[in-house]
């Protein structure tokens, strides 16, 4: 009956009353009272003017309201998208569950709406939202956290560069290659699971971190190959596997499983991507012992395992591998040959005829002056004639096991724009890691990467022409030799690559000679004839935003 009434008197609402909304949100149809502002409540976070966790943690909101009439609520977040939920009977109350996924203030906004559309005054229920629990287990070489471990497990091993974690443990493959630890999770309900690997050799069905209920490590894909995988027993029979990402030997991953269980999904994360998600997945659950390793062949470190939901958010900072900067000359001046680095650091040290040239002129007061040309940035720049001209220093451009990135500005002499000329180069024993040089047949940049240091070793080359705006002859150069998407960028004037190579053989090696500005030591190109500014030199891979902070004349990417 009660049914037959909303549908009867809905119609009639829409055709003959119009709803008016006020400045304070409430809308009621003409001549007829808005159902009473609801009442909203919850356990885990409560509008009481304290923080809460958190991050990862699902909480309940009941709400309410005192008009017997209200059919559904209208809620948001923060302002985004409105959904509605629907009480069991008019008047009744309605549970929804929410998880903050980063920290901080943030409210939720309900209306009640009644059977012929009057809508309610809008309640505010406000957030403060903390930072999430803590993983229940922790483990690394320095922290055993009282794990059993097997002899074939060697501590002493380089964490991944780039990141907090300092050190790993090298496992040999062998039947005493694990570390065990009594805490675990309860795999039936919210948990998550975090590792950094790196594998020595390729080999699927290799768990990294396992306990009954869950397995995060490695599988051979349909095309035979090997890719990260997370595997979860479902509670109807056999197991469910999702995979993606392809590990290579001798280059870190951060892995991260997912199980949510309000949501009934799980979800694999590799180097902060979301690479497979399983959805309606039920799982059987476990316990027990929590095994690392077991038989793992390769570099393993920071496992951890929480018992909520790791947010998208938090996953990413995880698997975030920062560049480090190993040394920026702004040559703005030199004293006793010697042009200091900023913040600290080897200077670079200028050879021949080599100076750093400043100018200036009179011009914004006296009419009657001669302009002159001022440097690329700043005051001063490095002037280089191109015969026997050049600096150099100590402070080599060595990679990380995550590639290396370089940048600097270039004014290039156009009466000896008609031969090929070197901007930097960095020397090995008996070859350069990397030339980056100017090619004048084809009018174009060029940066050519080694992947061993012999003479005949294999190389990647980029190459991209001059900025077609090349109104004042100054040029922003970068290059970024990215290991883990084994590409190779040549950033020429823009925050995108100008272009890109797709990168073949081994990885980088770390050289060690002086870097070179305006020449090169092996390939025979002749000397630079212009100008460089502002040289930047990374360990680790610049991103665009970094590379465009730099071309806008920033000091350091932090």
């Amino acid at each position: 009956m009660k049914q037959y009434v909303w549908r009867r008197v809905a119609p009639v609402c829409t055709a003959a009353a119009l709803t008016v909304a006020g400045a304070s949100g409430v809308a009621s149809a003409a001549g007829a009272e808005a159902p009473a502002a609801p009442v909203v409540t919850s356990q885990e976070y409560p509008d009481d003017d304290n923080w809460h966790d958190g991050v990862g943690n699902y909480g309940t909101f009941v709400i309410d309201s005192a008009s017997d009439d209200v059919v559904s609520y209208r809620y948001s977040w923060l302002g985004g998208p409105t959904s509605t939920i629907t009480p069991d009977q008019p008047g009744g109350p309605v549970s929804v569950r929410w998880m903050p996924e980063k920290t901080g203030v943030t409210y939720l906004q309900v209306q009640a709406v009644d059977a012929v559309g009057n809508i309610s005054a809008r309640t505010t229920h406000d957030i403060l939202v903390t930072t999430g629990r803590p993983a229940v287990t922790h483990w690394d070489p320095d922290q055993q956290s009282g794990a059993d471990t097997g002899s074939g497990v060697t501590p002493g091993a380089s964490g991944p560069s780039g990141t907090t974690v300092g050190s790993a443990a090298a496992f040999d493959g062998t039947d005493e290659a694990y570390a065990t630890l009594d805490t675990s999770v309860d795999a039936a309900r919210n948990f998550s699971v975090d590792a950094w690997v790196r594998p020595d050799e390729l080999v699927g069905g290799s768990p990294v971190v396992s306990q009954e209920g869950f397995t995060l490590g490695t599988t051979t894909g349909a095309a035979g190959g090997v890719q990260w995988s997370f595997s979860l027993p479902a509670a109807d029979g056999g197991t469910a596997t999702i995979s993606g990402g392809t590990p290579e030997p001798g280059e870190w991953a951060h892995l991260v499983g997912v199980y949510d269980a309000e949501k009934d999904q799980v979800r694999l994360y590799v180097d902060g991507q979301l690479t497979d998600t399983a959805d309606n997945l039920v799982t059987a659950g476990g316990s027990g012992a929590l095994r690392i390793g077991d038989h793992w062949q390769g570099l393993l470190t920071d496992v951890n395992v929480w018992d909520r939901v790791y947010a998208p958010g938090e996953i990413t900072e995880a698997a975030t591998r920062k560049a480090q900067r190993l040394g920026y000359w702004d040559l703005e001046s030199a004293t006793d040959g010697r042009s200091p680095a900023y913040a600290g650091g080897e200077p670079l040290t200028l050879a021949g005829d080599a100076s750093i040239y400043a100018a200036t002129d009179d011009c914004p007061w006296n009419p009657d002056c001669v302009p002159v040309t001022y440097p690329i940035v700043g005051n001063g720049d490095l002037l280089l004639d191109g015969d026997g001209d050049y600096a150099t220093t100590p402070t080599a451009l060595t990679p990380t096991d995550a590639g290396f990135s370089v940048t600097a500005q270039v004014r290039i002499d156009p009466d000896t724009a008609t031969r090929d000329m070197t901007v930097l180069s960095q020397p090995g024993e008996r070859t350069d890691l990397l030339t980056l040089r100017y090619l004048a047949a084809s009018r174009t940049w060029q940066a050519v990467v080694a992947h061993e240091d012999r003479a005949d070793a294999p190389t990647t080359t980029v190459s991209a022409p001059l900025d077609l705006d090349w109104t004042a002859d100054d040029q922003f150069l970068a290059v970024v030799y990215d290991e883990k998407t084994d590409e190779l960028r040549l950033y020429v004037d823009y925050d995108h690559p100008a272009a890109t190579a797709s990168v073949s053989g081994l990885n980088t090696w770390a050289p060690n000679g002086d870097l070179q500005v305006g020449r090169t030591l092996t390939d025979g190109t002749q000397d630079l004839a212009g100008e460089v500014d502002d040289i930047h030199t990374y360990a680790g891979v610049l991103s665009r935003t970094q590379v465009g902070m730099l071309r806008l004349g920033g000091v350091d990417i932090t």
